[in-house]
């Protein structure tokens, strides 16, 4: 049996959606009373080199953030805590689609450019991580309500 940790550095699986791809990452048990989950691995298969990363905090249910597109930046969000629906939009081709998230499904979702995104709180306090490629940026952040 191999007792590399390297295994637990990759997602489980991958599933691409009509706008986007979820991964399930990997989670083990850590010391008792713990569980370990790598948000991210220089080896995790991005489509893009993290430049930035930030954590959102939902202090109210259904509170919302994002109804914006970005032509520059790519994200990947990561649920810490609560519930959430991802709300997404090709500006493009006006598909929608709509993903439920919550923290206990070790999942991530990769957001490309171009597709619009409105993130909603479903419990009263929410954390979300997010890795970027690129800092934020009021010039390529684009109002697009979804």
């Amino acid at each position: 049996m191999d007792d590399s940790l390297d295994q637990y550095s990759l997602p489980v699986k991958s599933e691409l959606t009509k706008l986007s791809t979820i991964y399930w990452l990997n989670s083990r048990d850590s010391k008792k009373g713990r569980r370990f989950t790598p948000v991210y691995d220089q080896r995790f298969p991005l489509k893009f080199r993290m430049e930035y990363g930030y954590i959102s905090k939902f202090l109210e249910k259904n509170n919302a953030s994002g109804n914006h597109y970005h032509l520059v930046k790519q994200e990947i969000l990561i649920p810490l805590q609560g519930e959430f629906e991802i709300r997404l939009e090709d500006i493009k081709t006006k598909d929608k689609e709509m993903i439920k998230l919550n923290s206990e499904e070790n999942k991530a979702i990769y957001i490309k450019t171009g597709i619009s995104h409105k993130i909603v709180s479903k419990d009263t306090t929410g954390i979300l991580l997010v890795l970027a490629s690129a800092p934020s940026s009021l010039q390529d952040e684009f109002e697009y309500l979804i």
